[in-house]
């Protein structure tokens, strides 16, 4: 996060050089039309003074008062101000005097003239100050509020591999150890599963992106572990449509959906339920759909609007991971409960 900032904050430094360094080219061709002497003279005079009334309000005056004590700010610049302009202005008088200067002649006044210019440049270079201070308070801020919103993302992502959740785990090594018992066979090849799933979580997931196929396949050994709870044929679907190109996807983000659709469908206990997963892949887009059933009857199995909590924190990925990329639509009617995700694909980075 401190190096990203002040990467930026480098830039904006490197700006504010181009910027000084082309405000004394602007003076130096504004004198040189009289004279060359003039034009040296003028680039001089003038880019000291204002760089010095700007450093010294970009690195003592702003940041120690401009934000606690406006009034003392305010008073401070304006003697700041006085004596640097008066300064100048008897600097300017001397050298006009010492040194012959084509123009000086045809000046108003020797003193009010010169006074008033400075005065101008000075009070240009304060409101400069300020201005650039206040734009760099912003984009820091912003600069800090994007690392803090991919810290949360990085946090929740962390928080949905802490859901592969005791219930889950238990349910799966509880069916694991009755297969065991009874002399299943295929008790061994479950036991493979479950440390596969556990290893994806742990260490798969600790990438930002990983293959749409590793996604698929924590999937498929998710919802087989949820058919292990009944001895019957749960009515569950998980139909796959493989697009020509293994694309990258940011990892757990479509498992929440599936475990809500499970968590909201009683399909354990109600003979009706049903899941049904349908993932699908092209060129330009992934297709998710979840849909499961629930009794409208029964209130406390009914999903929330927003799709729960866990669905909540899910949109909150989407929008800090593919901002403007998805479409995410949430609807309930009296039988069935069903979520669509729509992923558009990143050309440049072949990514979902």
């Amino acid at each position: 996060m401190i190096i990203s900032m002040n990467r930026r904050l480098r830039t904006i430094n490197a700006y504010t050089y181009m910027i000084w360094t082309g405000l004394f080219l602007l003076y130096f061709a504004v004198g040189v039309q009289i004279s060359l002497q003039r034009g040296i003279y003028m680039s001089l005079l003038f880019t000291t003074m204002q760089f010095l009334v700007y450093t010294a309000n970009n690195h003592v005056l702003i940041p120690s008062f401009f934000e606690k004590e406006k009034t003392k700010f305010y008073v401070l610049n304006f003697i700041f101000l006085f004596v640097t302009v008066s300064f100048f202005t008897a600097v300017d008088i001397a050298l006009s005097t010492f040194i012959a200067l084509p123009d000086m002649e045809n000046r108003p006044s020797l003193v009010i003239f010169p006074f008033f210019l400075h005065t101008v440049l000075c009070v240009v270079a304060l409101w400069v100050s300020i201005g650039q201070y206040l734009m760099e308070k912003e984009k820091r801020t912003k600069i800090e509020i994007e690392e803090l919103k991919r810290e949360k993302a990085e946090s929740e992502l962390k928080f949905l591999k802490t859901q592969i959740n005791p219930h889950f785990l238990f349910n799966a090594l509880n069916n694991i150890y009755t297969m065991t018992y009874i002399g299943d066979k295929s008790a061994h090849e479950k036991i493979a599963m479950l440390s596969d799933m556990l290893r994806y979580v742990l260490y798969d997931c600790e990438s930002d992106l990983i293959p749409l196929g590793e996604e698929v396949k924590y999937i498929r050994s998710y919802i087989e572990f949820q058919q292990l709870k009944t001895e019957k044929k749960q009515n569950i679907t998980f139909l796959y449509n493989k697009g020509s190109e293994n694309c990258m996807i940011a990892p757990m983000l479509l498992i929440p959906f599936i475990e809500n659709g499970f968590k909201h469908s009683r399909i354990e206990k109600d003979r009706s339920g049903f899941v049904s997963v349908i993932l699908s892949q092209t060129k330009e887009k992934l297709l998710f759909t979840v849909k499961n059933s629930y009794s409208g009857e029964n209130e406390a199995t009914k999903p929330p609007k927003n799709g729960g909590i866990g669905i909540e924190n899910v949109r909150n990925r989407l929008e800090l991971l593919y901002p403007g990329k998805y479409l995410l639509d949430v609807r309930t009617d009296d039988h069935e409960h069903s979520i669509y995700l729509e992923l558009f694909s990143n050309e440049s980075k072949r990514e979902i």
